[in-house]
């Protein structure tokens, strides 16, 4: 019997062939049988915790906005039940000089709802219309110094609202409080489409009930 000549090309060599490995000649299911299995980082105890955690920062948020809504609701809104003008001033100044339709985005707001408001602040004369120096058929809004005092006294009167609150916290904790909260609202206005996205994924999703009649409890309550 005539023996085939023994492989001495190196696996580096350029035309090497798999087979030539004592490694990668191993049968492909001893192979897995020896490659340990990595766990799911999607499904593992800490990224349920993860999710956990968020969901119930996002039911305390959901709370706060709730309650703040009810307040406001009690003291100060515009016609038709809508939100003052002035809060769209406050957030007018935040920004700075803007368009209209950059201050509906910004607040998701309808583009109607913020054109009515804008025309009650230019009659108050709280905001004034420019040209845009980058479109000269476009105008820009721009708080006047009248519409400047009221945004800081609006804000001295929310610090006074804020108080009862955060008088018996430590400074500390109202500076943490205050990072947080920004981090947070920056990581909001980022990321807005991609959650927007997420929220409208979920609402497609059909929903399973035990049955037709606790389906039906659930349509009745709202939930």
């Amino acid at each position: 019997m005539v023996r085939a000549p023994a492989v001495t090309t190196s696996m580096t060599d350029a035309g090497a062939s798999t087979l030539q490995s004592p490694v990668l000649a191993q049968p492909v299911a001893e192979q897995q049988r020896d490659t340990p299995q990595l766990p799911d980082p999607q499904n593992s105890p800490g990224r349920e915790r993860e999710l956990e955690q968020a969901g119930e920062i996002g039911s305390v948020i959901v709370q706060l906005v709730r309650l703040y809504a009810g307040i406001k609701s009690r003291v100060t809104s515009g016609p038709d039940g809508e939100p003052s003008p002035l809060f769209l001033l406050v957030k007018l100044a935040h920004l700075g000089p803007s368009r209209a339709s950059d201050l509906a985005e910004h607040l998701c707001a309808d583009p109607s709802t913020v054109s009515r408001q804008v025309s009650s602040l230019v009659k108050s004369g709280l905001i004034e219309r420019r040209a845009d120096p980058a479109d000269g058929r476009a105008s820009i809004l721009v708080p006047t110094e009248l519409g400047a005092q009221r945004v800081s006294e609006q804000e001295q009167r929310r610090g006074h609202s804020v108080m009862p609150v955060l008088e018996d916290w430590p400074i500390q904790d109202r500076e943490d409080l205050l990072r947080l909260l920004r981090k947070y609202t920056d990581g909001l206005e980022e990321r807005r489409d991609e959650i927007v996205s997420i929220m409208l994924r979920s609402a497609d999703t059909p929903r399973h009930h035990d049955g037709p009649a606790h389906g039906a409890h659930h349509r009745k309550d709202g939930h």
